[in-house]
């Protein structure tokens, strides 16, 4: 069976979750940062596809609440990225957004124990950097949306907070010189468990994909992949540099 814990997080959710992180996260921005976590190393396994074929299987074996939960999670993810994209386009518009010019690249991991409803953690700020001041209002309220891992992450016991289960992820999104990308990587509870997911994850792709969506949607489905590595799947989506000024230009409806 593919054991994919995530919860139910509508849009409404990611506007609350605004507030609650607001102040901390203020203050990491500027310089007051927690312990940097460790990265593992990793070895890229990509789930084949007779892998997905079994998944595929499994999963129409499922409550439908549950693999629509999984899309939803998808879901909110992509409206994100959608939100994050409309507010470059509209300080584009307005002459605040060099599209040709300026860069930026933010990363932070985040560990959030396994309480209800919680949101107190740590949050490690390990990158924030810009050439356009202009966007760091944008900058920030996108990270503030990134940094849950959109409850795809596994309950793990940490060290860190003495043996409590909590969840890690890690996002980074950048512009820079060859491509526009957004990078969500969550940890699971094996290797296997995240092959799984990420299987999973490319099927409940399908369930979004169809003609309701926007051009932008459409462009954002086409453009988003996953993959795991050793215990972490990555949701990852990817423009080419010189494709974000035509993207920016089309209305995101």
């Amino acid at each position: 069976m593919v054991d994919i814990q995530v919860s139910n997080r509508k849009s409404q959710n990611s506007i609350l979750f605004l507030t609650t992180l607001g102040v901390y996260l203020g203050l990491v921005f500027i310089g007051a940062t927690p312990q940097v976590l460790a990265q593992e190393a990793a070895t890229t396994k990509n789930f084949a596809l007779k892998d997905e074929v079994e998944l595929k299987d499994d999963l129409d074996k499922k409550p439908d609440d549950e693999t629509s939960t999984l899309s939803e999670s998808l879901g909110v993810y992509l409206q994100d990225v959608e939100y994050f994209l409309a507010s470059l386009r509209n300080l584009s518009v307005n002459g605040k957004f060099d599209v040709g010019r300026d860069t930026f690249e933010v990363a932070q991991s985040t560990l959030l124990p396994c309480v209800a409803a919680n949101k107190a953690g740590s949050y490690t700020a390990n990158t924030f950097r810009l050439t356009n001041e202009a966007l760091r209002p944008s900058l920030e309220r996108f990270s503030k949306l990134l940094t849950d891992g959109y409850s795809l992450a596994d309950c793990r016991a940490s060290q860190q907070f003495q043996g409590q289960e909590v969840t890690h992820s890690r996002f980074t999104f950048a512009f820079g010189d060859n491509d526009f990308s957004v990078q969500v990587s969550v940890k699971k509870l094996s290797a296997a468990d995240a092959v799984r997911a990420a299987g999973a994850l490319a099927l409940a792709r399908t369930m979004l994909a169809g003609p309701a969506n926007g051009i932008i949607r459409q462009l954002l489905l086409e453009h988003t992949s996953f993959k795991s590595e050793n215990d972490q799947v990555f949701v990852i989506t990817r423009f080419p540099r010189a494709g974000l000024d035509s993207l920016l230009a089309k209305d995101a409806k």
